[in-house]
């Protein structure tokens, strides 16, 4: 009769216990990285700013109500505003630059504004010199506010170094990646000097973009990982980038 081995049947449901509990912890560090990343930078965003150095200070755009600014981009006009105020105090004049196309569900619901002109707007109203204000109409995504925005600048003020980037402080995390990755991708020259700015998250707003800015943060972890991964593979067998 075949006798079974009890130690070694103990030992295999151990190691079985202790893949589960490493598969566990592998999913809630995945799970709770980008909760952290967003939380320390939502926290770090609201720092003081040294204003007076500021060449420049652009203003993401998100999503008008029927052509007007939504509580969440009056949070961020009103941030920019008081950080222009604040360098004009300091002895300084910074450019402004408000970014964000034609948007709507569909081409046929399309805003009757860009969210740059709307924001620009409200910015004026606001007390910023029209003679400072640069619209970027054409980005449609976050990405593209950056990609589109900082050689706008450089265009027209090629002395332009140091900039602030003004956005919602749950959305500051996310926009550092895609920063990072412009740079890597060369949609964005490597030669400013960003300061992430926050404006504060209205609460109605605050659970949705949580909820989303957590899964867009993971993913755009991954994609840059996989990038970054494909990239180093490139250099070291001597492949060359794809044209």
């Amino acid at each position: 009769m075949l006798r079974r081995d009890p130690g070694r049947l103990g030992g295999g449901r151990s190691w079985s216990r202790r893949l589960q509990l490493a598969s566990a912890g592998v999913a809630a560090l995945v799970l709770l990285w980008p909760v952290v990343d967003i939380t320390v930078n939502t926290a770090w965003s609201h720092r003081g700013v040294d204003a007076a150095h500021l060449d420049a200070v652009v203003v993401l755009g998100s999503s008008l109500d029927a052509g007007a600014v939504t509580p969440l981009l009056e949070s961020r006009a009103q941030r920019a505003a008081d950080l222009v105020a604040q360098a004009r105090r300091d002895g300084g004049d910074p450019w402004v630059v408000t970014s964000g196309g034609v948007t709507g569900p569909t081409a046929f619901d399309a805003q009757p504004v860009s969210e740059a002109q709307a924001l620009g707007d409200r910015l004026v109203a606001l007390g910023v010199d029209p003679a400072r204000l640069l619209l970027e109409e054409r980005a449609l995504t976050t990405a593209d506010n950056l990609a589109y925005s900082l050689p706008l600048l450089t265009r027209t003020d090629p002395s332009v170094h140091r900039v602030a980037v003004v956005t919602s402080d749950g959305h500051v995390a996310r926009v550092r990646l895609l920063l990072r990755q412009a740079i890597a991708d060369g949609r964005v020259e490597d030669r400013y000097d960003v300061t992430f700015v926050g404006a504060w998250t209205p609460l109605a707003d605050v659970r949705a973009a949580l909820v989303r800015e957590v899964g867009l943060v993971a993913g755009q972890r991954a994609d840059t990982a996989v990038t970054s991964a494909v990239r180093q593979s490139r250099r070291w067998t001597g492949t060359a980038e794809p044209v």
